[in-house]
Protein backbone atom coordinates (compact mmCIF):
# COMPACT_ATOMS: atom_id res chain seq x y z
CA UNK A 1 0.00 0.00 0.00
CA UNK A 2 1.29 3.44 -0.93
CA UNK A 3 2.35 5.68 1.94
CA UNK A 4 -0.02 8.51 2.85
CA UNK A 5 2.73 11.08 3.23
CA UNK A 6 0.31 13.84 4.15
CA UNK A 7 -0.91 11.90 7.21
CA UNK A 8 2.57 10.71 8.16
CA UNK A 9 4.07 14.21 8.06
CA UNK A 10 1.24 15.64 10.17
CA UNK A 11 2.08 13.11 12.90
CA UNK A 12 5.76 14.03 13.15
CA UNK A 13 6.54 16.31 16.09
CA UNK A 14 9.74 14.76 17.49
CA UNK A 15 13.12 13.79 16.12
CA UNK A 16 12.64 10.06 16.76
CA UNK A 17 9.45 10.14 14.66
CA UNK A 18 11.30 11.99 11.91
CA UNK A 19 14.19 9.51 12.01
CA UNK A 20 11.72 6.66 11.43
CA UNK A 21 10.23 8.53 8.45
CA UNK A 22 13.65 9.26 6.94
CA UNK A 23 14.59 5.61 7.34
CA UNK A 24 11.37 3.92 6.21
CA UNK A 25 10.04 6.33 3.57
CA UNK A 26 13.10 8.16 2.25
CA UNK A 27 15.69 5.42 2.26
CA UNK A 28 18.16 6.96 4.70
CA UNK A 29 20.46 4.08 5.74
CA UNK A 30 19.77 4.25 9.48
CA UNK A 31 19.76 0.95 11.37
CA UNK A 32 16.33 0.16 12.82
CA UNK A 33 17.55 -0.09 16.40
CA UNK A 34 20.13 2.71 16.31
CA UNK A 35 17.86 5.45 17.68
CA UNK A 36 17.45 3.57 20.95
CA UNK A 37 21.04 4.40 21.81
CA UNK A 38 21.48 8.08 20.99
CA UNK A 39 25.24 7.93 21.43
CA UNK A 40 25.49 5.51 18.51
CA UNK A 41 23.60 7.81 16.13
CA UNK A 42 24.64 11.34 17.07
CA UNK A 43 27.50 13.45 18.25
CA UNK A 44 26.24 15.80 20.96
CA UNK A 45 27.28 19.43 21.32
CA UNK A 46 26.54 22.18 23.78
CA UNK A 47 26.09 25.83 22.90
CA UNK A 48 29.05 26.62 25.15
CA UNK A 49 31.29 24.19 23.24
CA UNK A 50 30.42 26.00 20.02
CA UNK A 51 31.16 29.40 21.51
CA UNK A 52 27.57 30.62 21.27
CA UNK A 53 26.72 33.62 23.45
CA UNK A 54 24.48 33.02 26.52
CA UNK A 55 21.54 35.05 25.16
CA UNK A 56 21.38 32.97 21.99
CA UNK A 57 22.17 29.74 23.84
CA UNK A 58 19.06 30.22 26.00
CA UNK A 59 16.94 29.47 22.91
CA UNK A 60 18.71 26.16 22.22
CA UNK A 61 17.72 22.98 24.03
CA UNK A 62 20.02 20.56 22.23
CA UNK A 63 22.41 20.32 19.30
CA UNK A 64 23.20 16.96 17.73
CA UNK A 65 25.09 15.99 14.60
CA UNK A 66 24.03 12.87 12.78
CA UNK A 67 27.01 10.58 12.36
CA UNK A 68 27.96 10.03 8.70
CA UNK A 69 25.78 7.40 7.05
CA UNK A 70 28.02 7.02 4.01
CA UNK A 71 31.81 7.29 3.50
CA UNK A 72 31.23 9.69 0.58
CA UNK A 73 28.67 11.88 2.37
CA UNK A 74 29.40 15.56 1.62
CA UNK A 75 26.70 16.86 3.97
CA UNK A 76 26.94 17.75 7.63
CA UNK A 77 23.49 17.04 9.12
CA UNK A 78 22.57 18.73 12.40
CA UNK A 79 19.45 18.22 14.51
CA UNK A 80 18.72 21.27 16.67
CA UNK A 81 15.91 21.55 19.20
CA UNK A 82 14.82 25.09 20.03
CA UNK A 83 12.69 26.58 22.77
CA UNK A 84 10.88 29.43 20.93
CA UNK A 85 7.64 29.15 18.98
CA UNK A 86 9.32 30.29 15.77
CA UNK A 87 12.57 29.25 14.17
CA UNK A 88 15.24 31.51 15.76
CA UNK A 89 17.26 32.48 12.71
CA UNK A 90 19.98 34.26 14.70
CA UNK A 91 20.64 31.12 16.75
CA UNK A 92 20.81 29.01 13.61
CA UNK A 93 23.28 31.45 12.05
CA UNK A 94 25.42 31.30 15.20
CA UNK A 95 25.62 27.51 14.90
CA UNK A 96 26.39 27.82 11.19
CA UNK A 97 29.23 30.19 11.98
CA UNK A 98 30.82 27.61 14.28
CA UNK A 99 30.56 24.51 12.06
CA UNK A 100 31.06 25.99 8.58
CA UNK A 101 34.43 26.45 6.93
CA UNK A 102 35.30 29.83 5.53
CA UNK A 103 36.65 28.02 2.50
CA UNK A 104 36.09 24.42 1.42
CA UNK A 105 38.77 22.24 2.97
CA UNK A 106 39.21 18.82 4.50
CA UNK A 107 37.49 18.22 7.85
CA UNK A 108 39.62 18.07 10.96
CA UNK A 109 38.30 15.38 13.31
CA UNK A 110 35.19 13.23 13.24
CA UNK A 111 33.55 15.00 16.16
CA UNK A 112 34.53 18.55 15.23
CA UNK A 113 34.29 18.26 11.46
CA UNK A 114 33.49 21.35 9.41
CA UNK A 115 31.86 21.94 6.05
CA UNK A 116 31.27 24.66 3.51
CA UNK A 117 28.12 26.57 4.50
CA UNK A 118 26.14 25.20 1.56
CA UNK A 119 27.00 21.61 2.55
CA UNK A 120 25.12 21.87 5.83
CA UNK A 121 21.59 20.68 6.50
CA UNK A 122 19.87 21.75 9.72
CA UNK A 123 16.83 19.85 10.97
CA UNK A 124 15.07 21.99 13.58
CA UNK A 125 12.32 21.24 16.08
CA UNK A 126 10.53 24.15 17.74
CA UNK A 127 7.14 25.34 19.01
CA UNK A 128 5.00 24.42 21.99
CA UNK A 129 3.01 21.32 22.95
CA UNK A 130 0.97 19.89 20.09
CA UNK A 131 2.15 22.74 17.86
CA UNK A 132 5.76 21.56 17.72
CA UNK A 133 6.99 21.61 14.15
CA UNK A 134 9.87 20.32 12.08
CA UNK A 135 11.85 22.31 9.53
CA UNK A 136 14.73 21.42 7.24
CA UNK A 137 16.93 24.49 6.75
CA UNK A 138 19.73 25.18 4.29
CA UNK A 139 22.00 28.19 3.85
CA UNK A 140 22.73 28.93 0.21
CA UNK A 141 25.46 31.27 -0.97
CA UNK A 142 24.96 34.94 -0.21
CA UNK A 143 23.03 36.78 -2.89
CA UNK A 144 24.67 39.65 -4.72
CA UNK A 145 24.80 42.70 -2.49
CA UNK A 146 24.35 40.68 0.71
CA UNK A 147 26.98 39.57 3.22
CA UNK A 148 25.07 36.69 4.81
CA UNK A 149 24.11 33.34 3.26
CA UNK A 150 20.41 33.05 2.41
CA UNK A 151 18.41 30.82 4.75
CA UNK A 152 15.84 28.66 2.96
CA UNK A 153 13.44 26.44 4.84
CA UNK A 154 11.25 23.43 4.11
CA UNK A 155 8.94 22.85 7.06
CA UNK A 156 5.53 21.79 8.26
CA UNK A 157 3.33 21.22 11.29
CA UNK A 158 0.09 19.33 11.91
CA UNK A 159 -1.98 22.47 11.30
CA UNK A 160 -0.78 22.93 7.71
CA UNK A 161 -3.18 22.59 4.82
CA UNK A 162 -3.39 19.37 2.82
CA UNK A 163 -1.95 21.19 -0.19
CA UNK A 164 1.08 22.37 1.78
CA UNK A 165 1.70 18.91 3.25
CA UNK A 166 1.48 17.39 -0.23
CA UNK A 167 3.99 19.94 -1.55
CA UNK A 168 6.39 19.30 1.35
CA UNK A 169 6.10 15.54 0.88
CA UNK A 170 6.93 15.96 -2.80
CA UNK A 171 10.05 18.01 -2.05
CA UNK A 172 11.19 15.58 0.63
CA UNK A 173 10.72 12.39 -1.36
CA UNK A 174 11.98 13.78 -4.66
CA UNK A 175 14.95 15.79 -3.44
CA UNK A 176 15.92 14.77 0.11
CA UNK A 177 15.61 11.01 -0.31
CA UNK A 178 18.92 9.18 0.13
CA UNK A 179 20.60 8.93 -3.29
CA UNK A 180 20.77 5.56 -5.01
CA UNK A 181 24.38 6.34 -5.95
CA UNK A 182 25.85 8.13 -2.96
CA UNK A 183 29.29 8.15 -4.58
CA UNK A 184 28.11 10.82 -7.04
CA UNK A 185 28.72 13.74 -4.71
CA UNK A 186 27.95 16.47 -7.26
CA UNK A 187 24.52 14.99 -8.03
CA UNK A 188 23.85 14.54 -4.30
CA UNK A 189 24.60 18.18 -3.58
CA UNK A 190 22.42 19.31 -6.47
CA UNK A 191 19.47 17.12 -5.47
CA UNK A 192 19.33 18.06 -1.80
CA UNK A 193 19.90 21.77 -2.48
CA UNK A 194 16.99 21.72 -4.92
CA UNK A 195 14.57 20.99 -2.06
CA UNK A 196 14.94 24.56 -0.83
CA UNK A 197 13.17 27.22 -2.86
CA UNK A 198 11.56 29.46 -0.23
CA UNK A 199 13.37 31.80 2.13
CA UNK A 200 12.50 31.59 5.82
CA UNK A 201 8.90 32.75 6.43
CA UNK A 202 8.43 33.52 2.73
CA UNK A 203 4.82 33.01 1.72
CA UNK A 204 2.75 33.13 -1.43
CA UNK A 205 1.21 36.60 -1.31
CA UNK A 206 -0.60 37.08 -4.62
CA UNK A 207 -3.13 35.13 -6.63
CA UNK A 208 -0.66 34.99 -9.53
CA UNK A 209 2.03 33.40 -7.34
CA UNK A 210 -0.54 30.96 -5.97
CA UNK A 211 -1.64 29.93 -9.46
CA UNK A 212 1.99 29.38 -10.44
CA UNK A 213 2.64 27.23 -7.37
CA UNK A 214 -0.52 25.17 -7.94
CA UNK A 215 0.37 24.69 -11.62
CA UNK A 216 3.87 23.51 -10.68
CA UNK A 217 2.44 21.06 -8.14
CA UNK A 218 -0.17 19.72 -10.59
CA UNK A 219 2.45 19.31 -13.32
CA UNK A 220 4.81 17.46 -10.97
CA UNK A 221 2.03 15.09 -9.86
CA UNK A 222 1.01 14.44 -13.47
CA UNK A 223 4.61 13.78 -14.50
CA UNK A 224 5.08 11.39 -11.58
CA UNK A 225 1.93 9.43 -12.51
CA UNK A 226 2.98 9.25 -16.17
CA UNK A 227 6.46 8.08 -15.21
CA UNK A 228 5.09 5.25 -13.06
CA UNK A 229 2.34 4.07 -15.43
CA UNK A 230 3.11 2.40 -18.77
CA UNK A 231 1.53 4.21 -21.68
CA UNK A 232 -1.71 2.65 -22.81
CA UNK A 233 -2.57 5.15 -25.49
CA UNK A 234 -3.82 3.82 -28.75
CA UNK A 235 -2.35 5.19 -31.95
CA UNK A 236 -4.39 7.99 -33.49
CA UNK A 237 -6.02 6.94 -36.80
Amino acid sequence: MATDHRTELAKIKRFDQLIAYLRDEMGWPIARDSFEDVDDLFYDFTADELGIDPKTAAKIQEIKRLRPLSPKQPWGIFFVKFEPKRLPVVALRRILGQVALKKRASANSDERAAWAADDLLFVSNYGEGEERQISFAHFSKAQEGHDLPTLKVLGWDNLDTALHLDAVARELTEHLAWPEDDSNVAAWRKSWSAAFTLRNREVVTTSKELSIRLAELARAIRDRINARSPSKRRPVR
